[in-house]
């Protein structure tokens, strides 16, 4: 999709502006760890990427149990492919199009 490289750029500013905060604050106080690997695996995905656990998990500054049970769960809720421990992940379509809908209309407010 021609619009995904804007949103991509768009779903990298949030992440870096994230990223920022942890030289400052620690990263448990957010408690966004499901909403950062969504964005991530966006990310990743307009990049040609498939992201494995580890890497996704180490991203959003997690630990591996919580990591993986934030996964369990988004999984659950639809937003990223079934899938066993250890594997890839991957956004479902309907993951895609909540996150393209969602970065636009955060593009119309800037």
């Amino acid at each position: 999709m021609p619009d995904d490289q804007r949103r991509t750029d768009m779903a990298q500013r949030i992440l870096f502006d994230r990223e920022v905060r942890y030289d400052f604050f620690p990263c448990d106080i957010f408690d966004e760890y499901a909403w950062n690997m969504l964005l991530r695996l966006f990310v990743a995905k307009a990049s040609g990427k498939v992201m494995g656990e580890k890497e996704l998990i180490n991203l959003v500054h997690v630990n591996v149990n919580i990591g993986q049970r934030w996964l369990y769960l988004i999984a659950k809720d639809g937003q990223v492919e079934s899938r066993l421990a250890g594997e890839d992940v991957v956004l479902t379509e309907k993951a895609l199009t909540k996150l393209r809908g969602y970065l636009d209309t955060v593009e119309l407010d800037h």
